[in-house]
């Protein structure tokens, strides 16, 4: 995960946010996560990339080797927006829909 993550900040050439990684049970729980998160396991991150958007943000992580993706825009969480990556085996891309994570 840190050197995918380390990956798509040299191609941004902008800090990554990440706003969740791991998450103990307890905390994924409260958040509504699913029992078998890839945050529980360690294996997830959360993440923006303010500096450069939404958009643009997308289109580097396409390019990378993550596992699964998931993709949060703007619309989806009232003006704030989140890209989930993590590095699974045998991953899938989630596509923009929040009841899939």
């Amino acid at each position: 995960m840190i050197e995918l993550l380390e990956q798509l900040r040299a191609k941004a050439g902008k800090p990554v946010h990440v706003n969740f990684g791991y998450r103990c049970s307890k905390h994924n729980k409260e958040v509504g996560g699913v029992p078998n998160s890839q945050h529980v396991l360690g294996t997830a991150a959360d993440i923006t990339i303010p500096e450069i958007g939404f958009k643009r943000a997308r289109e580097l992580i396409e390019r990378i080797d993550f596992d699964g993706t998931g993709f949060y825009p703007p619309l989806e969480m009232g003006g704030a927006w989140f890209i989930h990556v993590d590095v699974r085996d045998g991953g899938i891309e989630f596509g923009t829909c929040l009841s899939q994570l």
